[in-house]
């Protein structure tokens, strides 16, 4: 018996809606394999703060330390002082040392209508790895607003967190037999970049057999447009990492789709959907849970080292896509074919439940 204790941190908005139906899969697995899963509930986000003043009490924290895993939905709400719940976040990311985000961006072939590029620029698929460093650069939070009149952002490297970034990608890139690595910079601009770019180059030294890319930041955004299907695997900073996943997120239909992990290779890692706490639709059950799907599905592959469950995660939630959608990716054409049902957050997770059942009773 394979035990693990997974932290929840459901938080604001639609993320408890998006994390009940994570853990219907991991139920679902749970009753059809010899893993485990004992829940603990780390409240954390907008609500926390109103009741408490504080958006994540030491109380959760440390029970995310003591997990295996964390299943995060979302935080932030609009009545709440401006960064509040988001300094949460990037509290996890420091005190965990969660220095590895990875955002899969993945356009299943059932939602190629979704995707807003023309059909010949994808007809050969978008399957992006996209590696962003997660504890340095401006998200840091080095500086302040001086005297109301000057506002100081630093944009700090260590050679440590680049290198360990850049290091995992290849690593990476390595193990999955992929042809090539790109490192994404400003380095025609920010010595921070120029630094990057030499740590960078240094450790291609050792994967000689991997072709390595450098793009400059701007340039990278227009290429993941005009050719995103020549795209594979991407290493860049903090911010720029924040930019670019979210621009490709776009690509694949709507961020409801997105997953991410905040991983610690060797310790705790968070899971987490790309999307925000949406509270406009907030309670209404019609958010798309597939984001938070495949970060369950990450979470087999990255913390417990399973590759065939988050493979079998992966299909399912392909094969339910072919005849179900929630409305963020019910388009006209969806509207226009009777073999496409639209569905609620819900009917989602259930349909994906059913898909891992069939294959795992086998």
């Amino acid at each position: 018996m394979m035990k693990k204790q997974i932290a929840l941190v459901k938080g604001d908005g639609i993320g408890p809606e998006v994390v009940n139906e994570g853990i219907k899969v991991l139920k679902t697995i749970e009753k059809y394999t010899d893993y485990s899963f004992e829940f603990k509930d780390a409240p954390m986000g907008g609500e926390v703060w109103k009741n408490c003043g504080e958006s994540l009490p030491q109380t959760s924290l440390n029970i995310m330390a003591q997990s295996d895993t964390i299943l995060f939905g979302a935080v932030g709400l609009p009545d709440i002082p401006q960064g509040v719940a988001e300094k949460a976040i990037l509290k996890v990311r420091q005190d965990l040392d969660l220095y590895v985000n990875l955002r899969p961006v993945k356009l299943y072939p059932s939602l190629h209508d979704m995707c807003p590029l023309k059909p010949e620029i994808v007809e050969n698929g978008i399957d992006i790895a996209v590696f962003r460093e997660n504890t340095e650069s401006v998200y840091a939070q080095i500086g302040g607003i001086v005297n109301q009149e000057t506002a100081v952002n630093s944009m700090v490297y260590t050679r440590k967190g680049v290198s360990r970034i850049i290091e995992y990608a290849f690593e990476y890139v390595s193990r999955n037999k992929f042809d090539e690595l790109i490192s994404v910079d400003k380095a025609n601009v920010l010595t921070v970049s120029q630094f990057w770019r030499q740590i960078y180059q240094s450790i291609g030294k050792k994967y000689p057999s991997i072709k390595q890319t450098s793009y400059y930041v701007d340039a990278f955004c227009q290429w993941l447009i005009r050719a995103p299907s020549s795209i594979h695997t991407v290493v860049t900073e903090n911010m720029f990492g924040d930019i670019v996943s979210d621009e490709a997120a776009y690509l694949v239909g709507s961020l409801g789709m997105g997953a991410s992990g905040n991983i610690n290779p060797n310790g705790v890692s968070m899971y987490e959907p790309i999307h925000g706490s949406a509270p406009d639709i907030a309670g209404q059950g019609i958010a798309n849970p597939i984001g938070t799907i495949l970060s369950v599905k990450m979470m087999f592959e990255e913390s417990f080292q399973d590759a065939y469950l988050g493979e079998m995660i992966d299909k399912s939630v392909e094969i339910a896509l072919e005849k179900i959608r929630t409305i963020d990716i019910y388009s006209k054409y969806a509207q226009n074919n009777s073999q496409i049902n639209r569905v609620n957050c819900t009917e989602m997770g259930d349909a994906v439940c059913i898909q891992i059942k069939s294959v795992l009773k086998k």
